[in-house]
């Protein structure tokens, strides 16, 4: 099912979060709680690219199960090339796209995620970041992939 395009009040709303105190925390939840009601999720993640590292540090997890400040190994994957290097959207649907892009792919796996939708943050050219959402096989649409690139857009400041 196709959604409509994002509504400005929407991505105003997520802009006014930016200048909110508590932050990168309120702008984490403003984004967490726009993708819960436009796309939904079972576990949303926001992760910070370090490049030469070949890692990402997650800044922000819906889910206990992936706790903040961890390191995940990212960069060096065939994912990484696509999203991190690219800077291009990532969607996968199935249980092979999961074990193709991640390395922790088991545990995705075992919270019922087969679907993956990854959209980079961009800012002065590179991948600073990148906005994950992962639920049931076939959740999420590549029309769906517009909308949360824009979303994922403004956690910029959070991540550089």
């Amino acid at each position: 099912m196709t959604s409509p395009a994002l509504p400005a009040t929407d991505l105003a709303a997520l802009l006014r979060a930016q200048a909110q105190l508590n932050q990168p925390h309120t702008l984490f939840r403003a984004v967490q709680d726009a993708c819960a009601e436009r796309f939904g999720f079972r576990f949303l993640t926001v992760l910070k690219n370090l490049p030469g590292t070949g890692n990402v540090m997650r800044m922000h997890s819906s889910e206990p199960d992936y706790p903040t400040g961890a390191l995940k190994p990212m960069g060096l994957t065939e994912w990484g090339k696509v999203v991190l290097d690219g800077g291009q959207s990532w969607l996968g649907n199935s249980r092979e796209d999961v074990l193709w892009a991640f390395p922790d792919a088991e545990l995705i796996l075992s919270k019922g995620c087969e679907a993956c939708a990854c959209a980079p943050v961009l800012w002065a050219g590179r991948c600073v970041g990148v906005l994950s959402l992962n639920d049931a096989r076939d959740a999420y649409s590549p029309d769906d992939m517009a909308d949360m690139t824009l979303i994922a857009q403004t956690l910029a400041p959070a991540l550089i």
